[in-house]
């Protein structure tokens, strides 16, 4: 029997840049241990399909049109409060973190450090999974 701890994250991935999109749904692929149940490439598709499809992750660009993804995060925060959120950007910087926390992000990870850094937020924001275990 499959307990809840032991089975996938749903996640739903968020990035105007199609090549970083398609790199990071690679990797969540590769890991086995997530389930993609969609993709959007701007903040407003982000909220939208969050609301129909109810991920328990969302990695979402800093950088997007429509909403940003501290709007975003602000937003989904607001609508959806157990779900978990990690920002994900090409800009480094503690007060950059500090701010997605303050929009309501539960994570931020720059895109140089990934996978390494998504993969330690993950196991963080999902203490006892099973699937995330060394």
């Amino acid at each position: 029997m499959i307990k809840p701890s032991d089975r996938t994250i749903r996640v739903l991935v968020a990035d105007d840049s199609a090549t970083a999109l398609a790199c990071i749904c690679k990797y969540l692929e590769f890991e086995q241990m997530f389930e993609i149940v969609a993709t959007a490439s701007d903040g407003l598709q982000l909220v939208q399909k969050t609301g129909r499809l109810r991920p328990e992750l969302v990695l979402a660009d800093l950088s997007m049109p429509r909403l940003n993804g501290l709007e975003a995060a602000t937003e989904l925060r607001r609508l959806y409060p157990d779900l978990r959120i990690i920002i994900i950007t090409q800009l480094s910087g503690l007060s950059l973190g500090e701010e997605c926390v303050r929009c309501g992000a539960d994570g931020f990870v720059e895109k140089s450090q990934m996978p390494e850094k998504l993969m330690e937020e993950v196991r963080r924001l999902f203490p006892g999974n099973a699937a995330l275990e060394c």
